[in-house]
């Protein structure tokens, strides 16, 4: 099922954890308005890497939703934003996680944009606002989970 322009509902429920441990990752229906949102908001974050690298800039290593089981297999909690379908952890193509954060930091509110983690590897958004706004943009690395995009050490 095509959600947008260039994601598809297979592409934001993949997991190789799940097919791996034979786990069904099959997002239950009250969950699919949530993911076409996060899709959505995937959607105007690849059109403006794009616009800022100057050329095509596709997202790869997506993880959107995860079932619970597959999430805490994955060593995240229950209450993670991914089990609900609001979130989405991505690489873009030609940049490092630092540099897609620092680029849409001006654009958080008019995106949608609830929370952006730099996680070193990838870059993780969600559609949901956080409670504590000095949650809202973080970065985690090998000294824990710290305020504001920094280029980390992993």
């Amino acid at each position: 099922m095509q959600l947008t322009k260039n994601f598809t509902l297979k592409e934001l429920t993949d997991s190789n954890w799940a097919v791996r441990h034979g786990v069904d990752n099959t997002p239950p229906a009250a969950v699919l308005a949530e993911l076409r949102r996060t899709a959505e908001l995937l959607q105007r974050i690849r059109n403006y890497l794009t616009v800022c690298a100057g050329i095509d800039t596709p997202m790869s290593d997506i993880s959107g939703y995860r079932s619970i089981p597959v999430n805490r297999g994955v060593g995240s909690s229950d209450g993670s934003d991914h089990v609900r379908g609001m979130a989405a952890d991505f690489k873009a193509r030609g940049m490092t996680p630092y540099q897609v954060c620092q680029a849409l930091l001006p654009k958080l509110d008019e995106f949608g944009i609830g929370q952006i983690i730099n996680e070193l590897t990838w870059v993780h958004v969600s559609t949901k606002m956080v409670a504590k706004p000095i949650n809202r943009i973080i970065t985690i690395d090998r000294y824990g989970t710290r305020a504001g995009i920094l280029r980390g050490r992993p």
